[in-house]
């Protein structure tokens, strides 16, 4: 018998097995699908390895940060790039770079990298992306005889479309009064959000051209609406009912059109957004990062690699998001994904850098600016006095 147990002993270790827990949000049907595939490849690869997946019920952020402060939080876990900088600041994260000598980083675009950096130190890697391009539909073009939208145009082709489309009774697009839909104006007006020392910049001329802009279409020409506007929850919705001819949205949208209303997805295009003294457009990425108080760091960042390397092409081939590697990204042979892709190299990240690493605040605030423009109580440029005369305090 003690011979017996001595030999287990010995063999025990050999057999032992680490445990890396995933957080992140709950995702839909699809997703949660992708994922479980994601994390079944993963365990009938690696015996000495077990991953576990833990969806965050409510507000997985603030999950993350109630766990992080008592210990209880996930080896790995999903990090939105809107939140970053509030979480790098506090020194929860494991910085990446020295793990990641021999990764393929150059694989991910600058604007994907540089959305989880922060005092130059690389805290996340991209699990996947998201850009905005102009959704359309080829059919209501069709029958209003206008003509369809075409890389490379401006706001001005924009503008001039969408009144088109209103001389034939068709609502022409959706924006919203969220600040990263306006935010691309802003940039493709050659304008900023703001300037070197994190100062709200709204103000300066080239950031108004792009804010009025936006503010005539809705106000003015009357061509862009809120989905609510038209009896919608919201743009994708707007679009999948036929009750807009274009919107402003993301590849999340083309996914629900396929797969709720598949007789208008027949019919959709996808054009990069409209420039003017450059192009821009959104980012909207979430990060894999890894806690910093992980017990087992080897077999944590050998899970990242997998996440973002084969784990991510299960994701984008089942869930239809965007690789953010190349190498993955040119294995997806979707057609209408492409302007989406396109945007990677110019977009900018849905990140406002600020001194306290906190904008949540000042994005709310915002907002209820942007709400009262198309309510008619303010003008945008009443709205952008308000925003820089408060911006500082909205983000201590």
């Amino acid at each position: 018998m003690f011979v017996i147990l001595m030999v287990l002993a010995l063999v025990a270790p050999a057999f032992a097995q680490t445990t890396i827990r995933l957080a992140g949000w709950p995702g839909n049907p699809t997703e949660e699908s992708a994922m479980k595939e994601m994390v079944d490849n993963f365990n009938a690869k690696n015996s000495d390895i077990k991953v576990v997946w833990e969806p965050s019920p409510g507000d997985h952020m603030q999950a993350m940060k109630t766990r992080l402060a008592g210990g209880t939080a996930a080896d790995l876990f999903y990090l939105d790039v809107f939140l970053f900088e509030e979480f790098a600041k506090t020194g929860a994260l494991l910085p990446l770079d020295a793990y990641l000598k021999d990764f393929p980083l150059n694989d991910y675009s600058l604007p994907l990298r540089e959305a989880f950096t922060y005092n130059a130190r690389l805290y996340g890697l991209a699990k996947d992306f998201s850009t905005l391009s102009v959704i359309y539909n080829k059919e209501l073009f069709r029958k209003a005889g206008v003509r369809e939208p075409k890389a490379g145009w401006t706001w001005n082709d924009f503008r001039t479309t969408a009144l088109a489309l209103k001389a034939k009774a068709i609502n022409p697009t959706i924006l919203e009064a969220d600040f990263n839909r306006w935010i691309p104006f802003v940039n493709a007006f050659g304008g900023r959000v703001v300037d070197e020392r994190l100062s709200i910049a709204l103000s300066e001329k080239k950031a108004m051209a792009g804010l009025s802009f936006a503010a005539n279409l809705v106000l003015k020409d009357k061509v862009a609406m809120r989905a609510s506007d038209v009896g919608s929850g919201w743009e994708g919705e707007a679009f999948g009912q036929e009750k807009v001819a274009m919107i402003m949205s993301g590849p999340w949208s083309v996914s629900f059109v396929r797969d709720n209303y598949p007789n208008v997805y027949k019919n959709i295009g996808v054009v990069e957004m409209p420039k003017s003294e450059k192009p821009a457009t959104m980012i909207y990425t979430v990060a894999w990062v890894v806690n910093k108080q992980t017990k087992d760091r080897a077999a944590a960042l050998k899970v990242l690699k997998y996440l973002v390397s084969e784990g991510q092409e299960i994701f984008v081939k089942k869930a239809g998001v965007l690789g953010s590697s190349a190498a993955i990204a040119a294995k997806d042979t979707d057609p209408l994904k492409v302007p989406f892709y396109k945007g990677a190299a110019y977009g900018s990240a849905w990140r406002v850098r600020t001194p306290s690493g906190l904008f949540s605040r000042a994005n709310d605030e915002i907002g209820s600016r942007l709400q009262d423009v198309y309510a008619g109580k303010i003008t945008i440029d009443q709205a952008v006095k308000q925003i820089s005369d408060n911006y500082e305090s909205w983000v201590e």
